[in-house]
């Protein structure tokens, strides 16, 4: 197992040696600015800690009559029935 100090070396081996090679592949220049500077730590920040993906708005009980399944377009009624936005439905959740 890694340790955290060794974890973070390879971060920023794997973004370095990534940077090199645009270097040299003619991709970035060899001036660095402050632009630059935050594009690699931030780059390093990804490799240690991978950024969350995003989440779909889509619901586990879609509409039964149109399979509408954003949750923005099914509407909650009291705590029983959703209203499909999109197609005028009622319906209650799971039955």
């Amino acid at each position: 197992m890694a340790t955290p100090e060794l974890t973070i070396a390879d971060a920023i081996r794997e973004v370095t040696a990534a940077v090199q090679q645009a270097i040299n592949d003619g991709y970035r220049s060899r001036a660095i600015d402050a632009d630059d500077l935050v594009e690699v730590l931030l780059a390093i920040a990804d490799r240690l800690d991978p950024p969350v993906p995003e989440t779909t708005n889509e619901v586990a009980f879609p509409c039964p009559e149109c399979g509408e399944s954003d949750v923005d377009r099914l509407i909650w009624q009291d705590d029983e029935f959703v209203r499909c936005d999109s197609c005028g439905t009622i319906f209650s959740p799971g039955e």
